[in-house]
């Protein structure tokens, strides 16, 4: 697993929305201040509003806004708006695991020690995500 640049900016994006809790913000000031270009910034705020994190509010007093108290905005969240649940290896893969041993057979992978190891330290990195929220960001 790895931290993309995408979920960096992300959190960057939410973080600064979150010092600015119930401000409506625009895409080119956050950009600015995050030093991210514009583009990308609005490619990731889509990814967040689909999600329910931000909410753009239109008009010419326009901007973004995070949906939520920062105090509920994991870091967990913001990497599933982006990039999709975590999954540390193909055999822990939620929409259907691939296995090269044990294909696709479920039941099977309760006896790989490989797996079994894996999917705790999926879980464990999960954990650790769910638990940091926006609010230690700012």
């Amino acid at each position: 697993m790895r931290i993309t640049r995408e979920i960096d900016y992300a959190f960057r994006i939410c973080a600064y929305l979150a010092s600015r809790e119930g401000e409506v913000t625009g895409a080119p000031k956050i950009a600015k201040q995050q030093a991210i270009s514009e583009r990308f910034t609005l490619r990731i705020l889509r990814k967040l509003n689909l999600a329910g994190i931000t909410e753009a509010k239109r008009g010419a007093t326009g901007g973004y806004l995070l949906k939520k108290p920062k105090e509920t905005i994991s870091l967990y969240d913001i990497i599933v708006a982006v990039d999709g649940p975590i999954t540390v290896n193909n055999c822990l893969d939620e929409e259907g695991p691939d296995c090269t041993l044990f294909g696709s057979n479920p039941a099977a992978y309760n006896y790989c020690k490989f797996h079994m190891k894996l999917l705790d330290i999926n879980n464990a990195l999960i954990e650790m995500f769910s638990g940091a929220t926006l609010d230690e960001f700012i």
